[in-house]
């Protein structure tokens, strides 16, 4: 199933890099991804799909959030068939 997180963080140099490479190195499935930035803080939101059904998103919300620059995580559950 895929859900979807999005990530609060100060726009800085590698934070986005930093982020993907969480996702990815966790084992999960990027799915969509969208970002938008105002002048001290940005929003990245991230579709993502475990690859294995022991993976849990909770986890990587956890693990992101101690990533530097990131401010906030939030999950919310999305339906496969409506991905934007």
């Amino acid at each position: 199933m895929t859900e979807r997180l999005t990530v609060e963080f100060t726009p800085a140099e590698g934070a986005v890099i930093r982020v993907l490479g969480v996702v990815e190195r966790r084992g999960y499935v990027l799915r969509g991804l969208s970002m938008k930035e105002k002048a001290d803080t940005a929003s990245l939101v991230i579709d993502v799909e475990p690859r294995e059904a022991s993976r849990r998103v909770p986890v990587l919300a956890q693990q992101l959030g101690r990533l530097v620059d990131v401010r906030s995580v939030s999950l919310a559950a999305r339906d496969a068939g409506s991905l934007a």
